[in-house]
């Protein structure tokens, strides 16, 4: 998307209405991988599950490789934000078979018996995961688990210090004048008026009361004329740190060391004071799928600890799966993902997560009313 056109989010809410709501690293010793931007479907006879996700989540020959191993392909389709999947699924039917979800949306998907909770100790894969993930309490239902958890990340500010000369360690520092039209960012209505909310001062910007909604919508009014454009994956925002159309964002874990494997400049990150917020998804079994008896074994597949070592060295942020972090160490990759925190699975739950917001049509029209125009 190269202008602020569809403000949408990690495309279709202005449509619907709006309610209710990558340059990859070839690895010494692990091969190489694929990146798909696209819609993927690799269906030659067997079971096919579509699967709504972000583009961080799986590689091309991935799905090729699962096919051949066990029958059972992906069909992708990429979203931008976790609004968007959850008005996909309400809206569906049965045409989607899992779907992948951030933090407390997880939870609400099961509240609106949207997905199935599952055994994960069936699961063999399950045994390469860090125990924290096998416990996380929003993701639990007695003894089952709502989704398979896959990464994690906090958002912090990323700069090109070769222009932006002081350290942008507040939010407000993306509104200075000086960098008008070099913001790009992920196209995320509710956790963008989130950040606003961080930045004017609320303590819970998920739920923020309507005044807070009011302020955050100013900040956003302030930090308009800077964003160059809002992209659908953060592949995009990478790019554009390369070739230096951009020289700031709010991105995930691993951005620099994305854009230095893309050849591109030296980039830094600033935690913002007023406070991080952040993410960790999991894959979801959807109550409506068809095809529920094939997503273990696709999981199974998906998530084996090779897939996810390249997995990170393509997209930087940290994984839940322990068996990989530990390939890494053995393949000279330890300082990288030290240096990610991949080694601390327990760092998301104290940050401030992703989740639905409290007054879901507020959030987005307060954005659409800054965006949109």
């Amino acid at each position: 998307m190269e202008h602020l056109e569809r403000p949408l989010t990690r495309r279709g809410l202005l449509a619907a209405g709006a309610a209710g709501a990558a340059g990859l690293y070839a690895a010494r010793g692990l091969g190489t991988a694929g990146r798909a931007l696209g819609a993927t479907q690799i269906n030659v006879g067997g079971v096919t599950l579509t699967w709504l996700t972000w583009s961080d989540h799986y590689f091309s020959n991935q799905l090729q490789k699962v096919k051949s191993q066990i029958g059972v392909s992906g069909r992708v389709q990429l979203i931008t934000d976790d609004s968007d999947a959850y008005i996909k699924v309400k809206r569906g039917g049965g045409q989607w078979d899992i779907s992948s979800e951030d933090a407390l949306w997880v939870p609400k998907f099961y509240k609106e018996g949207l997905i199935v909770p599952f055994d994960i100790g069936s699961f063999p894969v399950s045994k390469q995961l860090y125990p924290v993930a096998l416990n996380v309490p929003f993701w639990k239902v007695g003894s089952n688990q709502m989704g398979y958890p896959f990464g994690w990340s906090s958002l912090q500010i990323y700069y090109n210090p070769k222009f932006v000369k002081t350290k942008p360690d507040s939010y407000h520092a993306l509104t200075d004048a000086k960098y008008k039209k070099k913001i790009v960012l992920e196209n995320q209505p509710t956790d963008l008026m989130a950040m606003a909310g961080l930045a004017t001062g609320a303590k819970h910007p998920y739920t923020m009361t309507s005044g807070q909604i009011s302020r955050a919508k100013q900040f956003l009014k302030a930090l308009k004329p800077n964003v160059l454009k809002l992209v659908s994956q953060n592949t995009e925002v990478v790019r554009a740190l390369t070739d230096e159309s951009a020289w700031l964002t709010i991105e995930n874990l691993g951005t620099d060391a994305r854009v230095k494997d893309a050849k591109g400049p030296l980039i830094l990150s600033a935690d913002p004071k007023e406070g991080l917020y952040g993410w960790m998804d999991a894959e979801m079994m959807l109550k409506k799928s068809h095809n529920q008896s094939s997503f273990e074994k696709f999981i199974n597949a998906m998530e084996q600890a090779p897939w996810i070592a390249k997995n990170f060295l393509a997209n930087g942020r940290p994984l839940f799966n322990e068996k990989a972090y530990k390939i890494l160490v053995n393949t000279g990759h330890k300082e990288r993902a030290d240096r990610f925190f991949y080694n601390h699975p327990e760092r998301p739950l104290s940050m401030t997560l992703k989740g639905p917001s409290g007054n879901a049509q507020a959030y987005i029209d307060a954005f659409n009313e800054v965006f949109a125009g």
